[in-house]
């Protein structure tokens, strides 16, 4: 199971940014010392009031001067909003400056706020998103290359640096739709996967998912990865009720401000259900807050069900968690959790 701490660099109420970004490269390097395998970023534009994390590349390189051991992951750079060579460029550098420490993680974003702000149509993402990630894997694993696509063409270009991890760094792919799952299993990739799909829409998923593979020829079973927020306290009451008004912003947020810029009908209708639920539901099916035990307990569950090899685990849900309270949450994963999966 690899442990991964997932952080959008949140913006806390009445703190700046300065403040912002300094509270959380202390999480991180709390992670790091902690022995956590990953660090996680998420990608956010136009959100001043939500995260200050709009260059994941840049700050993934920032952290590998600060860190020795853990690994870097984007989760995730939103391909269609960007120029595919220079991607392959900056994640290349970054495989370098980590020794090879740095996890492509990559997705489209159900969010079309991000797509009026850069002037790209959504109707356009997925075959941006394809068409994006063949030039890049192409500049990783080809001296020079020439393409002609719908979005880019380039001649006889040739990408500097190739990466240090060959032939490529892990790739990595957000996944949701109920097609998305056989095309990236048939592509080869591992992929992230949300606790707040049902259970028994997410085990038909992984089920195509993992036939697409097989189908394809890829005799790996490839990596499953679950973001889903993680609290951690020495009793369930703490557990449940320190993180509360935290989760309850988080589900709030969702249904007033993201569900206006959701790229479904059905995201939109998903995020106001989800901020109506009462917290009995959410602590039972939508996040892991729980004693160790309890979490052992959840985690087990969750690899027979599922099948899961990795965990990104949303460590301040909400963004209002104490900071004290987030580093205690991570010792107690640290020491009390993860020994029972290595």
């Amino acid at each position: 199971m690899n442990f991964g701490m997932f952080t959008d660099f949140h913006v806390r109420g009445g703190s700046t940014q300065a403040e912002a970004f300094d509270e959380s490269f202390g999480q991180v390097i709390e992670a790091e010392n902690l022995g956590f395998d990953t660090v996680w970023l998420a990608e956010h534009h136009f959100s001043p009031e939500r995260a200050v994390l709009a260059s994941p590349m840049i700050v993934a390189s920032a952290i590998c001067a600060r860190t020795e051991r853990i690994r870097i992951g984007l989760a995730v750079q939103v391909l269609p909003l960007t120029n595919p060579l220079r991607v392959a460029e900056e994640a290349a550098t970054v495989d370098h400056i980590s020794k090879g420490r740095f996890e492509f993680g990559i997705g489209r974003s159900g969010l079309t706020r991000y797509y009026q702000g850069y002037n790209v149509l959504y109707e356009e993402s997925r075959p941006r998103f394809l068409e994006a990630l063949a030039i890049i894997t192409k500049a990783w694993e080809q001296d020079q290359f020439s393409y002609a696509g719908q979005f880019h063409s380039y001649e006889n270009v040739t990408v500097v640096p190739k990466p240090f991890q060959k032939p490529h760094p892990p790739i990595t792919v957000a996944v949701a739709g109920e097609e998305t799952f056989p095309l990236i299993g048939s592509m080869g990739h591992s992929i992230f996967v949300s606790m707040n799909t049902p259970k028994e829409q997410l085990t038909e998923r992984l089920t195509s998912y993992k036939q697409s593979r097989k189908e394809s020829g890829i005799r790996e079973p490839g990596g499953i990865s679950i973001r889903v927020p993680v609290y951690v306290a020495e009793t369930t009451d703490k557990a449940h009720s320190e993180p509360e008004e935290s989760a309850r912003h988080a589900l709030s947020y969702a249904a007033q401000e993201l569900s206006q810029t959701a790229a479904s009908v059905e995201a939109a209708a998903r995020m106001h259900t989800m901020a109506n639920t009462p917290y009995s539901e959410i602590l039972a099916n939508r996040v892991l807050f729980g004693t160790p035990d309890e979490i052992v307990d959840r985690l087990n569950g969750l690899q027979e069900e599922f099948g899961i090899t990795g965990l990104v685990m949303e460590c301040n849900y909400g963004g209002r968690i104490p900071y004290e309270r987030v580093i205690n949450s991570l010792r107690l994963l640290s020491e009390k959790v993860m020994p029972n999966f290595k």
